[in-house]
């Protein structure tokens, strides 16, 4: 691995580090427990890991209405494989970061792989943004941003869950909770998982998660029922695994929210339309809003 420090390294970090500290932003409205697990990597350079594990800490820190509980099990050392979560409804969030150092195909230089892991400990799903860095000390410098990002987006996507979910009247929560389970057949996703209640998720084979709200429309003495189920919070390319990555990264951010019209007909079948950004040759964008057959069935 290649040596990235010397004097003039460390001072930038000192630098960075007083900036962080100074420069906090207020990004949420309502205070979040965050516990801090530290960073898991293969690489065999301490102390370049251990200044990434503070820099990390000293970020989110910063960050205000966060607090931080540091839960590394040896602050001097990095995590060689995903920490274990002992979370409780105390602390919603656990928080963790896996470094890899990888090889542009473009350039052949050097790059950093970093992924970033927010688990609800509420439910254990994890979710997770993925960067790559053309140097160690830019993840260092633009972390905070992406740190921001991945714990607003959640927390804001759970606000929004439970105020859509208060303001809903669905036709029966015996009518949802028939749907709770482990669902498949969505393309490039893991699994899609709807839980009591109506909140669900889809968790796709990228790392990313979305938030999903089942909404049971109407339904029939025979069993038959209409379904909708929507994408909560804010899209990011990665829900898009179908278009280009470019394309994707560019309309991600005006993208409505995916929408699935569904009818059951049966106990373990799904069967209706998906509303969302598809490819479009007359479009300058390359995309446009469009409709797809989709079919889920229960396992």
């Amino acid at each position: 691995m290649t040596r990235l420090f010397g004097a003039g390294f460390k001072f930038k970090l000192l630098s960075l580090t007083s900036l962080i500290l100074i420069m906090a932003a207020s990004v949420f409205a309502t205070p979040i427990k965050v516990d801090y697990y530290g960073v898991v990597s293969q690489s065999s350079d301490a102390n370049m890991l251990k200044m990434a594990q503070d820099i990390f800490y000293s970020q989110l820190k910063s960050i205000d209405n966060i607090t931080v509980n540091d839960k590394r099990p040896d602050i001097s050392k990095a995590l060689t494989q995903a920490p274990a979560i002992n979370g409780d409804s105390k602390n919603l969030i656990a928080f963790y970061a896996e470094i890899d150092e990888g090889r542009s195909e473009e350039t052949g230089l050097t790059v950093w792989n970093c992924k970033f892991n927010a688990v609800n400990t509420a439910d254990g799903i994890t979710h997770s943004k993925n960067e790559t860095y053309d140097s160690y000390y830019k993840i260092l410098s633009s972390a905070k941003n992406d740190i921001e990002d991945i714990l607003k987006n959640l927390h804001d996507s759970e606000n929004e869950i439970e105020n859509t979910v208060q303001a809903s009247a669905p036709a029966s929560g015996r009518d949802i909770e028939s749907l709770a389970g482990t669902w498949s057949g969505e393309p490039y996703t893991d699994k899609i998982i709807i839980l009591r209640g109506g909140k669900g998720f889809v968790i796709f084979k990228n790392g990313a998660t979305m938030n999903i709200l089942v909404n049971v429309k109407s339904s029939s003495k025979d069993g038959y029922m209409d379904v909708e189920i929507k994408q909560i919070g804010k899209s990011n390319a990665s829900y898009f695994p179908e278009l280009p990555r470019e394309t994707a990264l560019q309309s991600a951010s005006k993208a409505k929210p995916i929408v699935w019209s569904f009818k059951l007909v049966s106990h373990d079948r799904l069967e209706g339309t998906k509303t969302t950004m598809i490819p479009s040759a007359s479009n300058d964008s390359g995309v446009e809003q469009g409709v797809r057959n989709s079919v889920w069935t229960k396992k």
